[in-house]
């Protein structure tokens, strides 16, 4: 009899809820960490994990990244591998700066963005497909080095839309209905021929284990 091949894995993290404006656009040089309530989730993470099979650990360079793993280091024993192409998307001359501001100082490339969302990129930023190719290159990097493994992934929430529709080949303009909050899981297996999405906007230690949010 054929023995059935294993999936690989993918547990997609955000991170925890960041110490950082909602309305503004996250900047390389802030680098912001974690809330209170961040951390609290970053905790929840670990205590779940602490008992399952991880074969790997990935994590995005930034600081609110990088604290809501540390207590998944601590529970598993080992350290995770840092990888840039898990960054969120990078906004360029954008990054810092809240909707008005962009609104008022680059009126012409703010109504470009609005009638072009995928195909517009700032000055020296990226676009979707940019952001959606890095980290394609990057998970698929992940599942070569684990077959048939469990990896944790923590990175952000572009990140983790756009490595969506790449696993479910869903159109890339579709990227923001996945429902992404702070703290949340999304698990992914990967076979042979297709991906199964198994669970999405899972939140360890909440009562349901559902979370809401902002889209």
């Amino acid at each position: 009899m054929r023995e059935k091949e294993r999936n690989t894995t993918l547990l997609m993290v955000r991170h925890g809820e960041p110490d950082y404006p909602e309305t503004r656009i996250y900047a390389r040089t802030d680098d912001p960490g974690l809330t209170p309530r961040g951390r609290e989730q970053a905790m929840a993470l670990a205590e779940w994990v602490r008992n399952e099979k991880i074969d790997g650990l990935y994590v995005s360079p930034t600081r609110r990244t990088r604290e809501t793993m540390l207590p998944v280091e601590a529970a598993l024993g080992r350290k995770a591998e840092v990888d840039g192409r898990l960054e969120e998307r990078f906004f360029g001359v954008w990054e810092g700066l809240d909707f008005d501001a962009i609104r008022d100082r680059y009126p012409q490339e703010f109504q470009a963005w609005k009638t072009d969302p995928m195909g517009f990129a700032p000055e020296g930023g990226e676009t979707i497909a940019d952001l959606g190719r890095r980290v394609d290159l990057a998970l698929e990097e992940i599942r070569q080095r684990h077959p048939g493994g469990t990896c944790l992934v923590v990175s952000h929430v572009g990140t983790i839309r756009t490595a969506l529709c790449e696993a479910l080949k869903t159109p890339l303009e579709e990227y923001r209905r996945f429902h992404i909050t702070p703290g949340s899981v999304a698990r992914v297996d990967y076979g042979r021929r297709q991906a199964n999405l198994m669970f999405l906007g899972f939140v360890p230690g909440t009562r349901s284990g559902w979370g809401g949010g902002e889209a």
